[in-house]
């Protein structure tokens, strides 16, 4: 992770948004590798490398999701005190 992590995953967490630019980043690299490859054996490799990368990456998204939903329900719930 490039940044650091501030403990305040309030509206945005630093660890779950560079976790998956950096999926995205080696599914398009494996895709290309896979692309270009002749060898069926490595290339079947590299296809379901993309298939975990891609599997990851929709459970960071998903939780990601989560957590946003989370902290609108917190949210709401400081608004109704004020």
């Amino acid at each position: 992770m490039t940044g650091t992590c501030v403990h305040s995953c309030k509206g945005l967490c630093n660890a779950i948004e560079v976790a998956e630019h950096r999926e995205q980043e080696t599914i398009k690299e494996y895709k290309g590798y896979a692309a270009q490859c002749d060898y069926p054996d490595v290339r079947e490799l590299l296809e379901e490398l993309v298939r975990d990368r891609e599997r990851a990456l929709h459970l960071l998204r998903q939780k990601r999701g989560e957590l946003q939903v989370r902290f609108a329900m917190i949210d709401k719930i400081n608004e109704s005190f004020a």
